[in-house]
């Protein structure tokens, strides 16, 4: 937007530049967008200051221009805005439309729960991260499909199949299914510890449904990963986050055998001495991988092949992202490896969206020996917290509201210090800082909204006005800081990084909350600066619902 008439302006100097060259200066004395000069020294044979030098100089500003002064300074130019110019113009685009993906369809898998116990907060993760890149791809215009995958078919389901059936003796849940279920899982492997013998009958189980179809075993595991997606759905429902589409791996297997079927025919696969399925991968820099066992009984990548091809054949996706653990890294190498070995065109629209783990602060997590801290207990512990402050705030308020603000305080907090953090960090799970009202935090930003409805609340009517000749620097702040709205939202999508849009949200909350201290709004004396006051503290808070919408929080009127 703003950047046009800077590009426009090297453009009359001689340099070819993009928006993606220029950069925010650190500090405002340094003007309101920089273009650096150290990638020239070599094309001009000087140094980069004497190239920022010589650009500004043959610039020559139009009136029409939003730019109103050129600087050039240790090897940048620097350029200053006309704040009037810029606040109109900023505060008149803030609500169009972006449509960047143009009504493409992009599918984003994610959550991906296993069906032997509830989702524990490492899930969180993937299904709030993916629930957030979901939300920014259908922002700029794409048809996004919100998918989730569920791995039904495997050796850790049979193995909740074969406890169920020693130790539940058809007992039906009592409480929420899958943390129900959650006791067998767990007691399988307590008593596979001392008995080697459970493993086998696993193993047994396992090929019995997938192998023999036996039909009662089938009845049976069906019933049980049918209770587990029922309690999935609770949860679900409790933070906020919906799907479009279910995808089971039984569906798929079958499907996936006959691609690797394919892979032994075209010489990508051979089959080992035992009689497994083997992908040698190694003459295409990774490792090889078994892609069907030798009893006949597939692993993931078996069903991830036969998915991956009916996504794109039933979809027409332009692009389908994974949101799935680093940990499965080299699997995604491999099946994509093998899909583009297969002379499936699609292979250049997969993406794995890679994530490092969420811990706690004493150690690593696991669901088989019951040591985990699951979302409902978390959502259920900080909503819990949230109510004790809202209470103290609102003594008054109906018990209902309270209720339902300290829920959207607490799950926006979950959300937001899961995907806050950059993919590739991991994470330790802090309870105290995920509350607090001070520093990038969910009830930070949403406290600033909060603040935004108090003073647009109190004033019944006012006209709007974008612009005032005698701004702070509060106020100029706030303006450059609601510009960027939409540039942070494309690096986001160009990035495929949904942190991206909170740290914004972040800044936008700090940059509104200083404009608060230091620019009295009701109070102003000048009915236009009052209504310019007013301008902007309703734009604040659209851009802050918005970033709200993209991350997946909710906006309390009150906390």
């Amino acid at each position: 937007m703003i950047e046009k008439d800077v590009i426009a302006l090297l453009g009359s100097a001689g340099v070819k530049a993009d928006e993606q060259q220029l950069e925010k200066p650190p500090q405002p004395d340094f003007g309101d967008v920089s273009f650096p000069c150290f990638p020239l020294a070599k094309v001009f044979r000087k140094s980069p200051v004497d190239i920022a030098v010589d650009l500004a100089k043959k610039m020559k500003i139009p009136k029409s221009s939003v730019v109103s002064k050129v600087e050039a300074r240790a090897g940048y130019v620097n350029f200053f805005f006309d704040y009037q110019k810029f606040s109109k113009i900023v505060l008149a685009d803030l609500n169009k439309k972006m449509n960047a993906g143009k009504g493409g369809k992009v599918m984003v898998e994610y959550s991906q729960p296993n069906p032997v116990h509830p989702m524990h907060i490492g899930h969180a993760r993937s299904t709030f991260l993916g629930d957030s890149l979901a939300n920014i791809f259908d922002f700029v215009g794409y048809k996004t499909i919100r998918a989730n995958y569920m791995n039904n078919v495997g050796l850790q389901v049979a193995k909740l199949v074969l406890a169920y059936k020693l130790w539940a003796g058809a007992r039906v849940p009592n409480k929420k299914p899958d943390t129900w279920l959650w006791q067998y899982y767990v007691k399988f492997h307590e008593e596979a510890a001392k008995d080697e013998k459970l493993e086998q009958e696993a193993r047994s189980v396992l090929r019995s449904y997938e192998v023999d179809g036996d039909k009662n075993v089938a009845k049976l595991w069906d019933k049980i990963v049918g209770w587990c997606v029922e309690g999935f759905e609770e949860t679900y429902k409790k933070v906020g986050v919906d799907f479009d589409t279910y995808f089971y791996e039984s569906e798929f297997r079958k499907p996936g055998k006959k691609i690797v079927e394919e892979t032994l025919k075209r010489g990508i696969s051979r089959k080992t001495d035992e009689g497994a399925v083997f992908a040698d991968l190694e003459r295409h820099g990774m490792p090889g991988t078994i892609v069907l066992r030798s009893d006949g009984t597939g692993l993931y990548i078996t069903s991830d092949l036969g998915l991956t091809e009916h996504k794109f054949s039933k979809y027409k996706l332009q692009k389908s992202v994974w949101v799935v653990s680093a940990q499965q890294d080299l699997h995604f190498q491999q099946l994509f490896k093998i899909i583009e070995l297969l002379g499936y065109d699609f292979h250049k629209k997969c993406q794995h969206f890679s994530y490092e783990s969420v811990q706690l602060s004493e150690g690593k997590m696991s669901s088989r020996e019951g040591r985990a801290v699951m979302i409902d207990e978390v959502v259920d512990k900080l909503s819990g917290l949230a109510y004790q402050e809202v209470l103290k705030r609102n003594p008054k308020m109906p018990e209902p509201k309270r209720r339902e603000i300290a829920r959207q305080i607490g799950v926006g907090a979950l959300k937001y210090a899961i995907v806050r953090i950059e993919p590739q960090n991991q994470i330790t799970f802090d309870w105290d800082q995920m509350l607090s009202l001070e520093g990038n935090t969910g009830p930070y930003l949403q406290y600033a909204h909060t603040r935004c409805l108090g003073i647009l609340k109190k004033v019944k009517k006012f006209s709007a006005v974008t612009s005032y000749p005698k701004m702070n620097d509060q106020e100029k702040l706030l303006i450059k800081k609601l510009s960027e709205f939409k540039s942070v939202v494309s690096e986001s999508v160009r990035e495929t990084k949904p942190h991206i849009v909170c740290n914004y949200g972040y800044e936008l909350a700090t940059a509104f909350n200083s404009f608060y201290h230091n620019s009295p709004v009701l109070q102003s004396e000048d009915a236009k600066q009052k209504n310019f006051r007013l301008t902007l503290v309703k734009s604040a808070k659209e851009m802050l619902e918005k970033v709200f919408d993209l991350i997946g929080m909710e906006a309390p009127e009150k906390m």
